[in-house]
């Protein structure tokens, strides 16, 4: 089959030149003389096309005369048109599945698994930067401005906290997410930390949902174990710590205090029988 009768084969798929009855039956015949050709080839000629298809995978080789001529064609083809060659070409040469499998899609899994690491990172430093944020929002203001609006800032934090577990269901984002926001809290401005730590007792917010992260560790959750293993190797539990207490002399008299070194035992028994 020529090349002009390919095109306008081609472009018939997609309604934009009709086949009149002569070019149908030309193009019948064709198709006849190539599949008695295709039929009466050895088995080694049959396999020598399907690697010489297989290996290019719709990539032209730079050698070729015509490559801007035939890049120019494709281009201009409908979806449409193109899906039609591609389906029909797969269904005589599987090989070709696999070549566009290996080349596009299992190069972009591997891709975006490398860079799932520096995602995480990302989401830690934005918690970083909204709880920071929220904690300092009224370091401007006067004492007596402070103490009316503290109410805001711990509602605002009290938010961040019950959103980490609708954000992420990897054990690892929580626990650091926690760690972050119980840092920033407590470095609020003396008249903001006071309401949020014993009027709001946000404390005990903190520190119930860090014990449930460890109590309900999800180790498998973490899409990139080698980027968490290493991050784990850093202060977290020193830093835990001495969250814990802090925060505990902020609640003196809630009943189940002991909850603030429980979860610090809890945290060191983790740390060193991961």
């Amino acid at each position: 089959m020529s090349s002009n009768s390919v095109l306008t084969y081609l472009l018939s798929l997609i309604g934009i030149i009709p086949i009149n009855q002569h070019q149908l039956q030309l193009q019948q015949q064709q198709q006849k003389q190539q599949e008695q050709k295709l039929l009466s080839s050895s088995a080694a000629d049959k396999e020598e096309k399907c690697q010489l298809i297989s290996s290019s995978a719709f990539v032209l080789q730079e050698e070729q005369d015509d490559q801007m001529e035939i890049q120019d064609w494709l281009s201009r083809l409908s979806k449409i048109a193109l899906c039609q060659i591609l389906t029909t070409t797969i269904a005589d040469y599987p090989q070709v599945a696999d070549g566009i499998y290996i080349r596009h899609y299992e190069k972009n899994y591997r891709k975006k698994k490398r860079i799932t690491p520096n995602i995480e990172i990302e989401k830690l430093k934005s918690i970083q930067t909204k709880s920071r944020s929220i904690a300092h929002e009224l370091d401007n203001q006067r004492p007596s401005e402070q103490f009316g609006r503290a109410s805001e800032t711990a509602d605002a934090l009290q938010q961040m906290v019950r959103s980490l577990h609708v954000q992420s269901d990897q054990s690892f984002l929580t626990l650091f997410g926690l760690i972050i926001i119980a840092q920033e809290s407590l470095l609020a401005p003396s008249e903001v930390r006071q309401h949020i730590f014993y009027h709001a007792k946000f404390g005990r917010t903190l520190i119930l949902e860090i014990s449930s992260v460890l109590k309900n560790f999800n180790y498998n959750n973490g899409g990139s174990d080698q980027y968490w293993n290493s991050f784990m190797n850093t202060s977290w539990l020193c830093d835990l710590q001495e969250i814990c207490s802090r925060l505990s002399r902020y609640d003196i008299t809630w009943e189940y205090r002991k909850e603030y070194s429980d979860v610090a035992i809890m945290a060191e028994r983790y740390y060193h029988h991961r």
